[in-house]
């Protein structure tokens, strides 16, 4: 097959949603012909490339630290490249009317109907603008090409304890947020598909 070019996917997870996420990835772009360096924040340094994936699980509507890190020290090489971002969470709203980049928000995450008791510090916490202002602070003046909303994973019982203690409260006021492996690795794919050019 024809080589299309090299691609980077860096990335850092939690409880492996996001490790497998980004491995659908590599081998998708593998089979379009893509090479691909795969690794994990914090275990090498951006490599010359076309194309850079990168992908995090969200925490309190964060990054990792490992990824904060790898971004913070990496941004200046990634205003050349074109970049895309992935996240696994476990609740998002697409809330986002007009944007300079695709931001795709997996079919899985609903707006069901709102019970009394969400609080409204919770639900405007959990949408695409909230997560996205806090995580493009981390490489100012690049636009991604693509970003991507996963449903992840969660097991509340494998979580430190105030984690665990935060989770439970959230799943208490936003009942779509549920234990449970929520990956589809045909979403990713598609997404992949629908964002990458030669």
């Amino acid at each position: 097959m024809e080589k299309r070019g090299k691609a980077a996917i860096v990335y850092d997870s939690g409880y492996g949603a996001t490790a497998s996420a980004a491995k659908t990835i590599s081998s998708t772009l593998t089979g379009l012909g893509i090479d691909v360096i795969f690794f994990q924040a914090g275990q090498r340094d951006l490599p010359e490339c076309d194309r850079i994936f990168i992908g995090s699980p969200i925490r309190l509507g964060r990054c990792t630290p490992e990824m904060k890190s790898f971004l913070i020290h990496h941004s200046d090489k990634l205003v050349d490249k074109k970049v895309f971002l992935f996240f696994t969470c476990m609740n998002v709203s697409s809330d986002i009317t007009h944007c300079d980049f695709p931001v795709f928000a997996d079919p899985q995450f609903r707006e069901p109907n709102k019970p009394k008791t969400r609080s409204g510090l919770m639900e405007a916490t959990h949408t695409t603008s909230y997560y996205l202002k806090h995580l493009l602070k981390l490489i100012p003046g690049i636009a991604p090409a693509a970003v991507a909303f996963f449903k992840g994973r969660l097991d509340t019982d494998q979580l430190p304890p105030l984690y665990r203690f935060i989770m439970r409260i959230a799943m208490l006021t936003m009942p779509e947020i549920q234990n449970g492996d929520f990956l589809k690795h045909e979403t990713v794919e598609s997404w992949v598909h629908a964002h990458i050019d030669f």
